[in-house]
């Protein structure tokens, strides 16, 4: 079995919004995905980076990691900050993990600094900016 690191990124500005997913093994990108969104928030395509990662495993695998430039999106997963916005989200990032972690219970969330040299980190942000720019 493998360790998978999936480095996500959200970006939004003028009502649109877009993800961006760069899957990381044995530090060799093996897969990249974006995707926009319309009428949503940056916090949202935060959190949604990281839900559609999780629903990319379906596959058994000894590690996960999920990388990601979000103060928001580490605390409230990780470090008990509250749930106050984003109920919907939230819901469905509980789901989600859930059933990723019948595949993988070894799961965990780490922050890096965005735009700091990273660059899968880079890539991911390029990817989101992209899917948010362009429609995609």
């Amino acid at each position: 079995m493998h360790e998978l690191i999936c480095y996500t990124d959200g970006a939004q500005s003028c009502g649109s919004a877009g993800i961006g997913l760069v899957f990381v093994l044995e530090n060799s990108i093996i897969n990249t995905f974006y995707k926009n969104f319309k009428g949503i928030t940056n916090n949202q395509a935060e959190l949604l980076a990281v839900i559609h990662a999780l629903n990319f495993i379906n596959k058994p695998l000894k590690k996960l990691t999920i990388i990601t430039d979000s103060q928001y999106v580490l605390g409230c997963a990780v470090k008990g900050w509250k749930r106050s916005k984003n109920q919907k989200y939230w819901q469905l990032y509980d789901k989600v993990y859930q059933k990723c972690l019948e595949l993988c219970p070894n799961i965990e969330i780490k922050w890096v600094k965005g735009h700091d040299s990273n660059r899968f980190n880079e890539l991911a942000d390029k990817l989101a900016v992209k899917a948010k720019t362009n429609g995609e």
